[in-house]
């Protein structure tokens, strides 16, 4: 085979690369994002936003002097760069606004996922923050951090409010976040600081169910979303005043920066969003390579890989997972290996029968094995890892390849002069096909 006649398709793992050779008459796609240009003086920016915010008065007109300030931020599994974001914002509070800083706490708001070592915490906050301001961990075991805020209906569905108790001890609350397409509730930020981010799991089962017994999965879709709608209904009763959302470039720098409502605001941020993390496809492929990256820490953040590819692949065909799930399955949620067992149809069943505050049945986790099992319904299923043993893989429902020429060399095989698609960035990317004559990502 001539040179010309080959095409090497390139991917990453974790902090690595893996390449292999195809055909040059199989490549249809590689899923790359627009480019986008970073902002310039990122402090200037924030401190006009914080002045002149989105659907709401400037931020030192809503807050009093004696007030007390609780700042949600999000965990390491996500890239928002608070310790950029705090020390403007506590300066702003502090320093212009006369707030003593003992009535400022900043709480992680990690969700359902493990609370963060002391070196992450300092990593995402900074040292000096670290040193200054009281923080606290959200964690959504520990009942007894818990209160409850009652029940709320949303799409005809009751969503109980089990929340952290210092929402109870603060007068103001500001949310930091990030926004990218998500899988449940259209995208990530806005209301999501508060639900899942410091809620306990009976709240979270409730928003998570709702996303995943929708028709469709619905990344990129905030309208008509339940799971979505749960979030805002969530935060509401809680207290959300004020975000701050950035909208990140994939090469890690701010594009935009978005603060005021949290509706309003997150909305004109998920404009932005779609068009930074979506990526134009002409057509579904027989092949889809797809990288967890950059959501490799484990197989619960590295399925949101598996998700892009569910909306770049045909029925039946392959979707070659390269995923290093460094910290293995998953932490808190033991039962996601008991769930992944089950065929959708028969998880919304079981589902549809279980109380959502139900502890043991964990029905977070459901909605992750749920996801998991329409893509698996959709494609067959190879997988480059080195996280995931023999039996989770086997459960899991995929086929384990050592490396990425053998996956390739495999589904090829399977589909000769099969059409090989590759995104390369699967764990946040909007597959959007052009072709008016298949479905377009999660809408």
């Amino acid at each position: 085979m001539n040179e010309e006649d080959i095409k090497i398709i390139k991917i990453p793992y974790g902090d690595k690369e893996m390449q292999a050779y195809i055909p040059a008459t199989s490549f249809l796609f590689n899923g790359e994002m627009t480019k986008f240009s970073p902002i310039e003086d990122f402090e200037r920016i924030l401190l006009d936003k914080l002045e002149h915010p989105i659907g709401c008065e400037a931020l030192k007109s809503q807050v009093k002097k004696d007030d007390k300030i609780l700042i949600l931020i999000d965990d390491n599994t996500r890239v928002t760069p608070v310790n950029k974001i705090l020390p403007v914002l506590i300066k702003y509070l502090t320093n212009d606004m006369g707030i003593p800083l003992e009535n400022i706490e900043v709480l992680t708001a990690p969700g359902t996922h493990r609370v963060m070592t002391e070196d992450e915490i300092v990593e995402k906050v900074g040292e000096e923050i670290f040193k200054t301001v009281k923080i606290s961990q959200h964690d959504f075991t520990d009942k007894n951090a818990l209160i409850d805020m009652g029940t709320i209906e949303a799409n005809g569905m009751k969503f109980p409010i089990h929340v952290n108790k210092k929402v109870q001890e603060v007068d103001y609350i500001i949310g930091l976040g990030n926004i990218i397409p998500h899988s449940d509730a259209g995208y990530s930020g806005g209301g999501k600081i508060v639900q899942p981010g410091i809620c306990g799991s009976a709240t979270t089962s409730a928003t998570h169910v709702a996303g995943a017994l929708m028709e469709r999965i619905p990344l990129g879709n905030i309208e008509d979303n339940p799971c979505r709608k749960g979030i805002e209904e969530v935060a509401k009763i809680v207290g959300l005043k004020f975000i701050i959302n950035v909208v990140m470039t994939p090469d890690g720098e701010v594009t935009g920066v978005f603060a005021g409502d949290f509706i309003k605001a997150h909305r004109e941020g998920a404009k932005l969003a779609a068009k930074v993390y979506g990526v134009k496809i002409p057509e579904l492929a027989d092949i889809v390579v797809v990288s967890s990256s950059p959501c490799d820490i484990d197989y619960w953040q590295a399925e949101k890989g598996l998700i892009s590819a569910y909306f770049s692949v045909k029925k039946d065909g392959y979707i070659i997972f390269v995923a290093p799930c460094y910290e293995g399955l998953v932490h808190n949620h033991p039962k996601l290996i008991e769930w992944a067992k089950a065929s959708y149809e028969e998880s919304k069943n079981i589902v549809g029968k279980i109380p959502l505050d139900e502890d043991e049945a964990d029905l977070v986790a459901a909605d992750i094995a749920m996801g998991n099992a329409r893509v698996r319904e959709r494609a067959k299923i190879l997988i480059v890892t080195e996280g995931l043993d023999d039996k989770e893989i086997s459960i899991l429902g995929y086929k384990k390849i050592g490396t990425l020429q053998e996956a390739v060399n495999y589904a090829l095989k399977e589909i000769p002069g099969g059409k090989v698609g590759v995104l390369p960035r699967g764990g946040d990317c909007l597959p959007m096909i052009i072709s008016a004559t298949h479905m377009t990502s999660g809408k």
